[in-house]
């Protein structure tokens, strides 16, 4: 039997892995725990997602993001920022100054600590998001206009981010980790976010020349993105992204997505839209659906449950179903 380390990078590489690599990271809410705290104990995962943090950095203490945002959610829903802290432009030196020091070893004792404890585990060091915080950190409607308006401010952001980006990765390199993964929505539910042009003048070297630095420093790349992003898969195999993280599929549709079987390594939960309705026989029929679209008969695929199944409704019945299909596929 492959090691987890073993299985995952099979996977990814198309090297024939024994099993479907699975992944079991969830949000430590009380709402979340009450559903996962019972699977987490009975299930083995192979792939264990690192968060870095720097625990004597006060505003995280108070409720605030590393990056000077509050979060306010509402019931179950994951929220929206209401006093973003760059909605002036002239806060920007300000902002940057009172940020974390983002190389400070005491951020990376967690991932060292795991990783001697799980020498055979794949972890990968969560990077956070780097696009959608300036969503969070200019408001929606700012961010929108800035990229035709203030070119020469979302272009200093962007850089900050990418900085701190690389930053994070040599501490999670010098950690041992695996691979590294990003957080970020470059679709919306039919379509893009923006233009691929818009996207290409601010995003495509950037995100090469990061990309090419992930792998420099012995890791693989994790990009998460959800809603509609057909219109970059073939940039992100063009860039080397070893591993593409989606929540939905439905809304592509698995005929279209199956397109890039075998260029990209696939992780998925059964599509969140969708997935608490199914019973179990079209949940079973989704699944194998799914593995045999995205991937092939030497790998190409791997499972994520989707880690706030508070938020979708999920019982803890459905997502043990879930994993169980998984396992047994």
């Amino acid at each position: 039997m492959q090691t987890s380390k073993e299985c995952v990078l099979n996977a990814i590489e198309g090297k024939g892995p024994d099993r479907i690599p699975i992944c079991l990271d969830f949000d430590s809410d009380a709402l979340n725990q009450a559903i996962t705290k019972d699977i987490l104990k009975e299930y083995d995962a192979d792939i264990y997602i690192v968060s870095s943090y720097d625990p004597e950095f006060v505003p995280v203490a108070e409720g605030y993001s590393q990056w000077g945002y509050k979060m306010e959610t509402f019931g179950e829903t994951m929220g929206e920022v209401k006093n973003p802290p760059l909605e002036s432009w002239d806060n920007f030196e300000n902002w940057k100054n009172h940020l974390p020091d983002f190389t400070a070893p005491s951020r990376y004792t967690e991932a060292k600590r795991l990783r001697q404890l799980y020498p055979d585990k794949f972890l990968v060091g969560g990077l956070g998001m780097m696009m959608e915080e300036i969503i969070n950190l200019r408001g929606y409607a700012n961010c929108m206009v800035d990229y035709y308006e203030e070119e020469e401010n979302i272009n200093r952001l962007i850089d900050c981010l990418y900085e701190v980006g690389k930053q994070m990765v040599d501490g999670y390199a010098e950690a041992g980790m695996d691979a590294v993964m990003a957080w970020e929505d470059w679709g919306l539910q039919r379509g893009p976010m923006m233009s691929y042009g818009m996207w290409e003048e601010y995003y495509y070297d950037r995100m090469k020349s990061f990309v090419d630095y992930i792998h420099k420093k012995g890791m693989k790349y994790f990009l998460h993105s959800c809603g509609h992003i057909t219109y970059l898969l073939d940039i992100f195999v063009e860039f080397g992204v070893d591993v593409i993280q989606m929540d939905q599929q439905m809304n592509m549709g698995l005929e279209l997505l199956g397109k890039w079987n075998g260029k990209i390594c696939f992780l998925c939960p059964v599509d969140i839209q969708h997935s608490v309705q199914m019973t179990k026989e079209e949940m079973g029929s989704y699944i194998r659906d799914m593995v045999q679209a995205l991937s092939t008969e030497k790998g190409g695929f791997m499972y994520k449950a989707y880690p706030q199944p508070a938020a979708i409704h999920m019982t803890e019945a459905q997502l043990r179903q879930e994993i169980d299909f998984m396992k047994n596929c």
